[in-house]
Order: structure tokens, then C-alpha cells, then sequence
């Protein structure tokens, strides 16, 4: 036996009544509200709202720089922003070795030009500092890994990949198309 406390079962609907919901069952929803038209449908805009923004853009804005271009000056600030970040560690450095600590400094030093031209670069000025730059943050990593296998501190990854994301940065804007995008700006690099 169910155990249904709604009463007995009043067998099927009789069908749609016009204009309305089935016999016996409720409308759909609720009535529209007063005062304003029920608004319906994809891509209908709700009353009382202004066209949202374009976002097509003009001439100097990140929709026409290429993504070479975009991705070098990331990099940069990236490694720009580590470098900052390695300045608490400097007197540590100083400490394992002068020679060391020097090379930590010219590191800080190239990575803070980085984060420099990387963010002159999103500002749509020339690329001449990150690529500046790169080459010296690329001399200061091989100068810290040949003295890294001299001492006897072996192959270090960091110093590795210190080489590795500044070549990116120098290949990236190194790309024709990247030299198009500058060439039509009237740069040269």
C-alpha cells in the first residue's frame, strides 16, 4: 500500500485547458512583473543596461601586438621580479664567496633591467632594454656556471634556466613578426 498522504489518485489530466496550464496542475512559473516587459532569449540586452565594452581595441593596444612580443616582456618582468626578490638572499651570498656575491649583484643588476624593458615593452615603447637586458643576464648566468663547475659546485638547473628564459626573450623578439609590429611603429632594435 503507498503511503501517500495526498488523498486518492485522481487518474489522468483531462487534456490542456485553453490558454492555461492542464487541469488540476499548476501554472508554469511565475507571472511576469508589473510595469515592465519579461525579457527573453539569448542576447537580449536587460532593460536599464548600456552596451557592454568593445573590446576590439585601436592602434597601440595589446589586441595588435603579437604574442612573441607579449611573451618576452612577461619573461622579462618575471625574471625582473625573482631578481628583486634574490636581493634578500645577497649577504648570504657575499658570505659563501666575494666572487660569488659579485656575480649575484651583476644578476640583481640585469634582472632589474629586464623588469624594466618588460614593462616599457607592454607600454608599447621599444624592446631595446629587454633585449640589453637579456644578453647581459645571459653573460652573468654563464659567467655563475663556468664558476659553479670551477669551485666545484657542480651543474646548477637555476643557472641553467637563467640562460635559458633570456635566449627565449632574445629569440622571441628576434621573430619577423615581432620586427614587423616594431617596423610599423617606426622602431628599430
Amino acid at each position: 500500500m503507498s503511503s501517500s498522504s495526498a488523498g486518492p489518485d485522481p487518474g489522468p489530466a483531462p487534456g490542456p485547458v485553453p490558454g492555461g496550464a492542464p487541469q488540476g496542475q499548476p501554472a508554469w512559473g511565475p507571472p511576469p512583473p508589473q510595469g515592465r516587459p519579461p525579457v527573453s532569449g539569448y542576447g537580449q540586452q536587460a532593460p536599464g543596461y548600456g552596451p557592454g565594452p568593445s573590446h576590439t581595441g585601436g592602434p597601440g593596444t595589446m589586441n595588435d601586438r603579437p604574442g612573441g612580443v607579449m611573451a618576452a616582456a612577461i619573461i622579462g618582468i618575471v625574471i625582473g621580479g625573482l631578481a628583486l626578490l634574490s636581493l634578500f638572499g645577497l649577504g648570504l651570498l657575499f658570505a659563501f664567496g666575494g666572487f660569488l656575491g659579485v656575480l649575484a649583484l651583476l644578476s640583481v643588476a640585469a634582472g632589474i633591467v629586464l623588469l624594466v624593458g618588460g614593462i616599457q615593452v607592454l607600454q608599447g615603447k621599444s624592446p631595446q632594454l629587454l633585449i640589453l637586458g637579456s644578453y647581459a643576464s645571459v653573460a652573468v648566468q654563464l659567467l655563475t656556471l663556468v664558476w659553479g663547475l670551477v669551485s666545484g659546485w657542480g651543474f646548477l638547473f637555476g643557472n641553467f634556466l637563467g640562460f635559458l628564459l633570456p635566449a627565449a626573450i632574445v629569440y622571441l623578439l628576434r621573430q619577423p613578426d615581432a620586427k614587423q609590429h616594431y617596423a610599423a611603429r617606426g622602431i628599430t632594435y
